[in-house]
């Protein structure tokens, strides 16, 4: 009876619900936005554009799904901070720090290995690894490097690389900053949000010649650390007005409400209006980046200070159920878009033909294995470590 009654709950993607359940409906919008993106693009690769309605392209703002790791940058920060200021203790101790990062790595580590793994392996149908070297390869990997270096494994991984040395630097930063009164602690971290996009105007106009196509952009404006943090400490800021009741009634004095609608507008408009990444945009790509990071951490800090349709939709079970997953349907669901092509050119061949069918039929299967993917390796690997972490008090 025991066994019967537990099985149920480790099985369950419900369960880990946070006391923020806005948080875990944005984290799996965030999933969403990342996977349409890499849906549509391998349709775009192949018939130039989805559906055309006069200039604009149905495509547009599933290609801007980008924006989910944006998204994921600004809930992290968030959370990470939200929980330090949560158990900081009287006397900042050595202690205290390695627990913290001992449950990071418990967090992250697990999944993240097994899925490099997974990609040298060669295991999954018609994906392959383009690496010179594995060894190589691997130590960047393993070093968390390649935001700086490339991905030859799974470009997505790039994200894991920003987000690693985040969690290094995010204690470190509130430690310097604690002394500081709550208004000089904004500005002081308002700074720090401000300054990637100030660095990836400077890179890009020292250098404009070289960022002419899409990779070169990717991996020398987007991915490195240092120019991609700003929707992290945006996120560090939510957490810091989050736990001030000053700071928080400063907020809810402005209108809740009018912050989602206002930050809502900018995610639709920034979304939908053009392709910034793959239409080559790089310039006004630089300064979106900040734009779409400020209006997420406003809905998020909405979302959890007042009630409102969005915050009810937030908290929808399916949401919640994709949250839980999230990590691990990132870390795979790359791996598996050449198997669904093939899956699709072997069953639909007549649908290959014409982009919105192609669309139709990939889609599915695409989302199911990446989905099946996500699910086997959040209980094969990550949930047994998050049982362990969550046995580690801070």
């Amino acid at each position: 009876m025991h066994d019967s009654g537990a099985k149920p709950r480790y099985f369950s993607v419900t369960d880990r619900i946070g006391r923020l359940p806005e948080l875990d409906g944005l984290r799996g919008i965030a999933i969403l936005l990342v996977l349409f993106r890499h849906t549509v693009r391998p349709i775009i690769e192949q018939h130039g554009s989805l559906l055309r309605v006069g200039s604009w392209d149905l495509a547009t703002p599933l290609l801007n799904g980008w924006m989910g790791v944006d998204l994921f940058f600004v809930l992290s920060g968030f959370l990470i901070t939200h929980h330090l200021l949560n158990r900081w203790p009287a006397r900042f101790n050595r202690t205290f720090m390695l627990r913290y990062w001992i449950k990071r790595l418990l967090r992250t580590i697990p999944a993240y290995v097994a899925a490099v793994l997974i990609a040298l392996s060669s295991v999954i149908p018609f994906f392959e690894v383009n690496a010179e070297s594995t060894s190589h390869t691997l130590a960047i990997h393993l070093l968390f490097l390649q935001d700086y270096f490339g991905s030859d494994l799974v470009a997505a991984f790039w994200s894991l690389g920003v987000e690693e040395k985040f969690y290094l630097l995010c204690p470190l930063v509130l430690f310097y900053v604690s002394r500081l009164t709550p208004r000089r602690k904004l500005i002081a971290l308002t700074v720090l949000a401000l300054l990637p996009t100030l660095l990836r105007v400077a890179t890009l106009a020292g250098s404009h010649a070289q960022y002419l196509n899409y990779p070169a952009f990717f991996w020398t404006i987007r991915s490195p650390f240092h120019l991609a943090m700003d929707g992290l400490w945006i996120g560090v800021i939510c957490a810091v007005i989050y736990a001030n009741k000053e700071l928080r009634e400063s907020i809810r004095v402005l209108n809740v409400r009018r912050i989602a609608n206002i930050s809502l507008a900018v995610l639709i408009v920034s979304i939908s209006s053009v392709a910034w990444f793959d239409g080559g945009w790089y310039y006004a790509s630089t300064i979106v980046l900040a734009v779409i990071a400020l209006a997420f951490g406003g809905l998020l800090l909405s979302s959890i200070l007042g009630q409102s349709w969005i915050s009810e939709a937030l908290r929808s079970v399916w949401l919640r159920a994709m949250s839980t997953i999230s990590y691990s349907v990132y870390l795979m669901h790359l791996m598996f878009v050449p198997l669904a092509l093939d899956l699709v050119r072997r069953f639909f061949p007549a649908f290959e033909a014409q982009a919105g069918l192609h669309f139709l039929a990939f889609t599915p299967v695409f989302l199911a294995l990446s989905v099946a993917a996500g699910l086997a390796l959040h209980f094969t690997v990550e949930k047994p470590f998050l049982i362990l972490k969550d046995k580690i008090r801070l």
